[in-house]
């Protein structure tokens, strides 16, 4: 799996790209409309900065065109040290706490190889954005184990957050872009 990086949104250019293999490839643009993403099966996008080969280590909940339209993904770098405590704590305690909110759909979790540490990104989809502020999003960042990983440096505060919206790929909708809200969340 790619996730490909647009720094303009050109909704246009992105509704050809998915359209060509609706199958593969889902379009979103970000909240703030300063740049869109393609999370594309194998093909490179034609026109994207920066494509970064993943590979999913696990998914829960719906996701991918099942899901909701917003996508939140979070950019999670580890060192190697943490690795398997990182993993296990997103699998075994983060998410299922966070898919217990009725608008957080699923969640696919990859790795990108680096050469240092680990690189994983969340890709967490919602069908409503209040998911991030409800209850259970603030219950999980206040379980023990968050708290005894909060302690890292690494841990939580450098961690990337962008807020997108799925683009519709329809014919009508082809060169309208959607409303543009701050993407940053924490």
């Amino acid at each position: 799996m790619l996730i490909c990086e647009f720094p303009q949104p050109d909704p246009g250019g992105c509704r050809r790209i998915v359209e060509a293999s609706p199958s593969d490839n889902e379009a979103f643009v970000r909240d703030d409309g300063s740049g869109a993403i393609i999370l594309a099966g194998a093909a490179r996008p034609v026109g994207a900065a920066t494509c970064r080969e993943v590979s999913i280590l696990f998914t829960g909940g719906r996701t991918g065109t099942a899901a909701g339209d917003w996508l939140f993904l979070v950019g999670l770098w580890t060192p190697h040290d943490f690795r398997d405590e990182f993993v296990a704590w997103y699998r075994m305690e983060h998410m299922p706490i966070l898919l217990e909110c009725k608008t957080w759909d699923g969640c696919r979790f990859v790795e990108e190889r680096v050469a240092e540490g680990s690189q994983f990104y969340a890709m967490h989809q919602l069908s409503d954005r209040a998911g991030l502020d409800s209850p259970e999003r603030h219950r999980s960042r206040a379980t023990p184990w968050f708290g005894r990983l909060a302690q890292q440096p690494w841990f939580d505060g450098a961690f990337t957050r962008m807020l997108y919206r799925r683009l519709p790929v329809t014919a009508g909708n082809v060169g309208q872009a959607g409303e543009g809200r701050s993407s940053q969340v924490r």
